[in-house]
């Protein structure tokens, strides 16, 4: 304290020296409490101040809690607010501190410990002065005194701030740069000398050209097994570590503009505001700015991977494929979105004839039954923006089969160019893969190599640090293990392409309809075929069709139209009306439904029947429902297929063989219609599988005794000439027959001669 502050004791009075005194010391960083040791020092030695001036050593609290805490936001130290409560509970006599910094650095903290130490006649005291509040001289001194102290603080931040602004318009402000770049000794971004980290950052930007989706390039590295460079921060060292791929990280990659060669500087902004649920909490967040308003951006600035122009492109391409993307549905822009797996071939790609906007997939009918349902594309903009009706509703099943007709008939003659050029990508994504393990491998050696060289760099005798290198060692090698096991996997996986397969791929190419059709072709695939050659498709609606304008990636124009079918659809043909009237006196609407669709037979609006639509097509033309059926016999029937086979204890399939070849009687109405089979005790008895009579036996003896061919006997027991029944011998059902009942004499006089020697032997 100075000399005018000893002398300052007057105000100084007996009811103050009752209450406790406050020393309150702070420093404004962890970095000034670390380094600035006399000004710590000059402010504990407050505490002798206060013991001269009069207080016992018991009644002076040190208040130390607010150490690197900063004093320009309110409500923010608790130390103060421990300070500001005593005084208000009338428990202190004084508050000393360096200086009024020291103490605040805002109004609102500021005036609301002076405004409470007058009312309860508290001092404030620094190395100046004493000061008692309840003098108006002493009010404006310390009030002038603690504005400028704020003003102060202002001042110097607006210098330093202003002065790095300044800085960063000439592009010499040098953070700490992502995976991908170093900074050099003269303070400039450059490209990382690590191999294996430039070809990581360079392959997601070559994938995410390929693939076009952020999620897609992420997938794709974690089914490769490959990892991702991220750099660290950390107090004294910012590594360069390699992890598994994570979705933000390939987003973090292909969204800085680093990568493109630029420097960009003020991306983002502190905001500082008060919870709205409780005043006193003041709430910091960051807030990225949009790109048109960064303060700075200084293109060519440093090499780049991407251009600045791809960079820009990349942005848009991952916007668009946002699902949740604002005002998507009444936007001009046509935004494609990534390719997904639904049925609409032209989703992103359609766009209104009449007004413009970007159109819609939907799907009509049922939500229960999704396989009825309509795909359809809608123009909402105009109901979305004013709240007025859709501007068009097109189906559109028919609409993409003639866009996909018209793109397979344009790109058919460069098949067999698609073909080598999808030869040469599938050379180099396995070339980039093999460099990628190549350099892992590389890098692993090393890491290998050089605990090798620890190891062997340190004394034997010191056991201590021996055995953990030995143990970093083994680690190592273990790691170089592993990684080169997931190399040689890739490497089989990723084999060139063998000359069979070439082969296959050109036939491929001089028939792209047989790749567009075939199962292992899914919608994505298709997708991508169409926006790699389309740039959009706009459709319009007229009175008895529909305008299909195709703007081809060139400019070209192609004009196509689809007939529109009438509301209601084609009447429905008289062979299936007839057929439906026939099949209503034996079986309901849903049997009959499943009848026609089994004989591949379609409504007029060319959709599979339902219960539904053969119960309004009856209705339609007066077709009496299915009367209730008779009662059927418990024995006899007539049965279906499976009832019959659940009867004899067989399997539908031998049901249905027996029919076709015979053994088994019944009929059908129509082809597809359930099976009347009926059931007798001779029919049950001859083959419900048990015990045949003594003398019956197999085909291939019967086959012998008659002199006939097994499919002759067979024949012969088919069409009931020869008596049989279903036995079962071991776990095998078989054919018992009665060679006594043939009526050919030849065959019976065969059987006697052969049996006669054997009975009088006898």
């Amino acid at each position: 304290m100075t000399r005018s502050s000893h002398e300052d004791h007057s105000k100084i009075r007996p009811q103050h020296l009752e209450r406790t005194a406050f020393v309150y010391v702070r420093q404004s960083s962890p970095y000034q409490v670390q380094h600035h040791l006399e000004s710590k020092h000059r402010q504990y030695d407050l505490v002798t101040w206060a013991q001269q001036a009069g207080w016992p050593r018991e009644r002076i609290v040190l208040v130390d809690d607010d150490q690197g805490v900063t004093a320009t936001i309110a409500y923010s130290r608790g130390g103060f607010g421990r300070v500001a409560t005593a005084v208000g509970r009338g428990e202190a006599g004084i508050v000393i501190a360096l200086e009024v910094a020291r103490l605040a650095r805002n109004s609102p903290d500021w005036h609301h410990l002076m405004y409470v130490c007058r009312w309860t006649d508290t001092l404030i005291a620094d190395e100046n002065a004493v000061y008692d509040l309840s003098l108006p001289s002493d009010r404006m001194v310390l009030g002038l005194r603690g504005q400028m102290s704020e003003l102060e603080m202002d001042l110097s931040i607006h210098r330093m701030v202003e002065a790095r602004w300044n800085k960063a318009r000439r592009g010499e402000v040098m953070t700490i740069p992502p995976a991908g770049y170093e900074i050099n000794d003269p303070g400039n971004f450059v490209r990382t000398s690590d191999q294996a980290v430039a070809n990581a950052i360079a392959l997601v930007f070559s994938k995410f050209d390929e693939l076009g989706s952020a999620r897609q390039v992420w997938v794709w590295f974690c089914e490769q097994g490959l990892k991702l460079p991220v750099r660290r921060i950390e107090p004294r060292s910012h590594p360069v570590l390699w992890t598994e791929p994570k979705y933000r990280t390939v987003c973090g990659i292909l969204l800085h503009p680093i990568y493109a060669g630029a420097y960009v500087f003020g991306r983002s902004h502190t905001v500082r505001q008060l919870d709205p649920d409780d005043s006193r909490t003041l709430r910091v967040r960051c807030v990225r700015r949009p790109r048109k308003q960064w303060p700075v951006l200084i293109l060519d600035h440093h090499d780049a991977y991407i251009s600045f122009d791809k960079y820009l492109e990349n942005r848009k391409r991952m916007s668009a494929n946002q699902v949740m993307g604002k005002g998507t549905e009444a936007s001009n822009n046509l935004d494609r979105g990534p390719a997904r797996r639904g049925p609409a071939l032209l989703q992103g790609l359609v766009r209104c004839g009449r007004c413009g906007r970007k159109m819609l997939v939907g799907y009509g009918g049922d939500r229960a039954g999704q396989k009825g349902r309509t795909m359809q594309y809608r123009c909402r903009g105009a109901r979305t923006i004013t709240g007025g009706e859709e501007c068009q509703l097109l189906g559109g099943r028919r609409i993409d089969e003639v866009v996909v007709q018209t793109f397979l008939e344009a790109t058919e003659p460069a098949g067999v160019e698609a073909a080598a050029q999808a030869e040469e990508l599938v050379r180099q994504e396995n070339e980039a893969i093999e460099r990628s393990w190549q350099l892992e491998v590389e890098k692993a050696a090393y890491e290998a190599k050089r605990a090798e060289r620890q190891y062997n760099a340190a004394e034997p005798e010191n056991r201590i640090v021996v055995r953990e290198l030995e143990r970093r060692w083994n680690e190592r090698l273990s790691e170089l293990e592993t990684v080169r096991a997931n190399a040689e996997a890739a490497h089989r996986r990723h084999k060139p392409l063998s000359e069979a397969e070439l082969a296959r791929a050109k036939q491929l190419g001089d028939d792209l309809e047989a790749v567009w059709k075939a199962e292992t072709t899914t919608n994505q695939d298709r997708k991508r075929l169409l926006r790699c050659v389309i740039d959009e498709v706009q459709l319009n609606t007229e009175p008895t069709q529909y305008q299909v304008r195709i703007v081809w990636k060139g400019g070209e124009v192609t004009e196509r139209h689809v007939v529109r079918r009438r509301f209601g659809g084609s009447p429905t043909s008289e062979d299936t009306i007839e057929l439906v009237r026939k099949l209503a006196t034996e079986f309901d609407d849903a049997q009959i439904a499943r009848v026609l669709n089994k004989q591949g037979r379609r409504s007029g609006r060319d959709l599979p029947f339902t219960r539904a639509s053969v119960c309004s097509l009856r209705a339609k033309h007066k077709i009496p429902a299915c009367p209730k059926r008779k009662v059927r016999d418990d024995r006899e029937g007539p049965f279906t297929a499976d009832e019959a086979g659940r009867e004899l204890g067989v399997a539908m399939d031998t049901i249905h063989r027996w029919l076709r070849e015979g053994v088994l009687a019944g009929e059908q109405m129509t082809p597809g219609a359930p099976w009347r089979i009926v059931l007798t005790e001779e029919v049950r008895k001859r083959l419900c599988a048990g015990d045949a009579p003594k003398g019956w036996v197999g085909l291939s003896e019967a086959s012998r005794h008659l002199g006939l061919g097994k499919s002759h006997v067979a024949y012969l027991v088919k069409a009931g000439k020869l008596n049989a029944v279903r036995t079962t011998v071991g776990k095998r059902t078989c054919w018992r027959i009665d060679v006594t009942s043939a009526t050919c004499g030849r065959q019976a006089r065969l059987f006697d001669q052969t049996v006669t020697p054997n009975s009088e032997e006898a």
